[in-house]
C-alpha cells in the first residue's frame, strides 16, 4: 500500500497468467466520497487481493463509488462485487456498451470477425485463448455515463474527465490541474507500451487517434502520471515522446519488411516484425499474444493506409492483403 499523492492510495492486484502481471488499483479519498479506479480480473486471486487492499484502507465496499476507465477485463472483471453492493459505477458510454457486449457475446463475435480478416485461421485461436474472455465480468451492469469535459470532484481533486481514445475507443482519464495529477489508466505506461489495436473500420485510424491523444496530454501541466500497470511516471512528456517515437519506428519496420510488388496478410507481417515476447518464431508464440500482436499490426497498417504508404485489398475468403506503395513513413 502506498500513498502516491495526497489522499490517493495505490496497491497491486495480481492478474494471474497475464504478462501484465498486475494492475495498480487507485483509491481516492474525499470528505464526501471515496472512489476506486478499476477492479482487476474476475478471478479468485485478483478478488482476494482487491478486497484485502480495501480492508487495509478501512473501506467497506458499500461505501465506495467505482470508476471503470475502460472496458478491458483487467479493469472491469470484478464489477459485480460493487454492483451487488449498490455502488455507483461510472464509465464512458462507448466502452460501457462494449463491456456489456462481452456478456451477451456480441463483443467476442466481433473479435472473431476481425481475427478472420487477419489470416489467423491456421493458428486455431478461439476465445478461450484470450485472458479477457476467461476473466471477463460475470454479468451485465448499469453505469452512470462520464462525458469528456465534465468535472469529477473527489475531495480536493477537481478532476477533468478526459477523452483518451486510443487503447480503446472510449478510454477516459482524469486530470487535476492544481496538483498536476493524471490518472491515465492504460494510455501512458512505462516501461511497457500500451497495446493499440484495430477495432474495426468504423473506428478510423486508432493509432493516429492515440498519438493525437498523447500530443494533447503533452500540452497539459502534468506533474505525475498514475498508470494502471508498472511504475508511476514522473517524466510525463519525455515518456510520451518515447511512445510516439516507438510507433514511428514500428511503422517504418513494417514498411521495411515488405518487398515491393508483393502482398502480405496481417499474419505475414506480424510474424516478420520484432516483438518482446520470448519466442523463437511466430509458430511458438503464445496464442493469447498472437491476438494482441495481430491487432497491433493491423492498427499500424490501418494508419499506413491513411497516410498513403500501403494499399489494402480483400480476397475471396475475406482475408485482407497489403501492398507497399511508399518506402518511408510520414512520421508523427
Amino acid at each position: 500500500m502506498q500513498e502516491v499523492a495526497k489522499n490517493i492510495y495505490s496497491f497491486g492486484v495480481t492478474l494471474p497468467n497475464s504478462p501484465l502481471k498486475l494492475i495498480n488499483a487507485y483509491v481516492v479519498k474525499g470528505e464526501n466520497r471515496t472512489v476506486l479506479f478499476d477492479t482487476g480480473f474476475n478471478n479468485p486471486q485478483s478478488e482476494a487481493e482487491l478486497l484485502a487492499g480495501l480492508q487495509e484502507l478501512g473501506i467497506e465496499i458499500k461505501n465506495l463509488e467505482v470508476v471503470l476507465t475502460h472496458l478491458h477485463a483487467d479493469h472491469t472483471g470484478l464489477i459485480h462485487l460493487f454492483k451487488h453492493a449498490g455502488c455507483k459505477i461510472y464509465m464512458s458510454q462507448i466502452d460501457g456498451e462494449h463491456a456489456n457486449g462481452m456478456i451477451t457475446g456480441k463483443y467476442w463475435h466481433q473479435l472473431d470477425e476481425l481475427l478472420a480478416l487477419f489470416g489467423l485461421q491456421e493458428d486455431q485461436i478461439d476465445n478461450n485463448d484470450n485472458p479477457g474472455f476467461i476473466n471477463q465480468p460475470s454479468e451485465a451492469f448499469d453505469f452512470i455515463e462520464l462525458v469528456p469535459g465534465e468535472k469529477f470532484v473527489i475531495g480536493d481533486y477537481d478532476f477533468d474527465v478526459l477523452n483518451l481514445i486510443g487503447h480503446t475507443p472510449g478510454h477516459i482519464g482524469f486530470f487535476d490541474e492544481k496538483s498536476g495529477v493524471l490518472i491515465s489508466a492504460d494510455t501512458v505506461l512505462d516501461p511497457i507500451t500500451p497495446n493499440i489495436t484495430f477495432w474495426g473500420f468504423e473506428y478510423i485510424d486508432m493509432l493516429g487517434n492515440y498519438v493525437n491523444t498523447l500530443k494533447e496530454l503533452m500540452r497539459l501541466p502534468i506533474k505525475v502520471i498514475l498508470p494502471t500497470h508498472r511504475k508511476i511516471i514522473y517524466n510525463p512528456n519525455e515518456r510520451m515522446a518515447e511512445l510516439i517515437m516507438h510507433h514511428n519506428e514500428r511503422l517504418q519496420e513494417i514498411l521495411d519488411v515488405m518487398e515491393d510488388d508483393k502482398t502480405y496478410t496481417v499474419r505475414d507481417i506480424s510474424a516478420a516484425i520484432s516483438w518482446r515476447i520470448k519466442a523463437d518464431s511466430w509458430e511458438v508464440f503464445p496464442k493469447q499474444q498472437k491476438i494482441f500482436a495481430a491487432g497491433e499490426t493491423m492498427a499500424h497498417l490501418d494508419h499506413l493506409i491513411h497516410t498513403h504508404c500501403v494499399t489494402m485489398t480483400k480476397d475471396e475468403q475475406g482475408i485482407l492483403h497489403f501492398t507497399k506503395i511508399a518506402p518511408q513513413i510520414k512520421p508523427f
